[in-house]
């Protein structure tokens, strides 16, 4: 392909910072992809910035747009945000532009004219589709535990108020989704899903780029101290469609054989701090229900490194989610050799095999997933079997080369089509 240029709207800016946030992927997909030759990246993204901010980041232009107001929901973006985008994209004069995820700004700014060039959409979430996992099966007496003072000042902080936003997020979704003529997906549970909100799309399989930390990590060794055993999870936020209340549970049946395990948890909770919401809080209280305060450990916030770490020193690595397209996470755990163990949920199954590659429970079902963690920890055969069989997987299906052609010829089949 001759070299082209592709301009990227992600909510990623670009940093020789170790990356803590979501869509950690694109910066090593966008620096792999400069590297080629064969296209020139360009990357437009929002900061908490006073004016656009033009940098250069390893031979990767990037435009830092101010954050949109709050009021926007960071979603439906004014027309000052569709206008400095115009002009961003008037000077880049890309030959395509790469809009990566549904859930955000830069469709909606798409569907509303802001972007002149050729564009396709990658698929990250679907709120439209997540939207009925959102309770993550708390009951009804659940939800109204997660109501306190601040949920009373402010209803719109309460679960239901956010499901609901939740909802109509989903609707803001699915019509600027309805512009994209093409539309690249990671799995053929979003594919599915997109067939019924637009049957005329065409849809591109894509490939996941990890970050180089765990193609270059070591692999996961069985942990011989049965006594004092580790379990590894992450979650992206303090909300319930992550299932970290489910995991719980399962620790608090497995502290009965195993006094001293652990459940070290990756992921902003905001537990104890000025930020918690009913949710948080519920989450705090059950742990002291369940009487397992001594057995949790909230890491907060971590780097790739501190990632790593975790999992090589994790008897297993848990993934509780009641939804995920993908679940970078898994990924993850695969790829260093984690033993791991995951809901039945999702796009979750397509990434490994019951019994092979990994342990799979229903969702809900907190005394399978104990029961799988117990397995885990006692038999070294079955913990080494799924450690490199998911290893192996991740580094083919993950594999940096074949990522960056599956994207170099997507690229070039758009931009090729004189029909977008």
């Amino acid at each position: 392909m001759k070299k082209k240029k592709v301009m990227w709207l992600c909510n990623a800016r670009f940093t020789s910072e170790k990356i803590r946030a979501t869509g950690s992927w694109l910066q090593p997909l966008a620096e792999h992809l400069q590297q080629t030759g064969k296209v020139d990246v360009v990357n437009i993204t929002i900061d908490n910035v006073a004016q656009i901010v033009h940098e250069q980041f390893e031979g990767i232009e990037q435009y830092v747009i101010p954050s949109p107001h709050k009021k926007h929901h960071g979603q439906v973006p004014s027309e000052k945000f569709c206008s400095l985008l115009s002009e961003i994209e008037q000077v880049v004069n890309p030959d395509l532009v790469h809009v990566w995820g549904s859930e955000g700004i830069w469709v909606s700014a798409y569907a509303k004219g802001a972007i002149k060039t050729k564009a396709f959409l990658d698929m990250q979430g679907i709120l439209s589709s997540s939207y009925y996992y959102y309770y993550g099966g708390l009951s009804f007496t659940d939800l109204v535990k997660c109501v306190h003072f601040k949920e009373l000042l402010m209803p719109w902080r309460s679960l239901w108020r956010k499901k609901k936003l939740f909802k109509l997020r989903g609707k803001v979704e699915t019509d600027s989704i309805k512009h994209f003529k093409y539309i690249s997906y990671q799995s053929e549970w979003v594919r599915r899903h997109l067939s019924f909100i637009v049957p005329d799309a065409s849809f591109l399989p894509t490939k996941i780029m990890l970050r180089d930390s765990f193609y270059e990590a070591a692999a996961w060794t069985f942990k011989e101290d049965r006594e004092n055993p580790v379990v590894f999870t992450t979650a992206s936020g303090a909300v319930p469609y992550k299932g970290i209340q489910v995991l719980l549970k399962s620790i608090q049946l497995l502290k009965h054989k195993y006094p001293n395990i652990k459940l070290h948890i990756a992921g902003n909770m905001h537990i104890g701090n000025r930020l918690q919401d009913g949710f948080s809080i519920y989450i705090q209280n059950l742990i002291d229900d369940l009487s397992i305060r001594g057995n949790v450990v909230l890491l907060g916030s971590i780097d790739e490194t501190q990632i790593i770490h975790e999992l090589q020193n994790a008897n297993v690595c848990v993934i509780p989610s009641f939804v995920e397209t993908y679940c970078l996470a898994f990924a993850e755990s695969m790829i260093v050799g984690t033993p791991t163990i995951a809901s039945f949920a999702g796009a979750m199954p397509e990434l490994a095999r019951h019994g092979e590659e990994c342990l799979f429970y229903n969702s809900i079902d907190f005394q399978m997933c104990a029961s799988y963690i117990d397995d885990l920890i006692q038999n070294r055969d079955l913990a080494e079997l799924l450690s490199v069989n998911g290893r192996n997987r991740r580094l083919r299906e993950n594999n940096v080369r074949a990522v960056i052609e599956t994207q170099l010829k997507n690229y070039e089949i758009m931009i090729g089509d004189e029909n977008i």
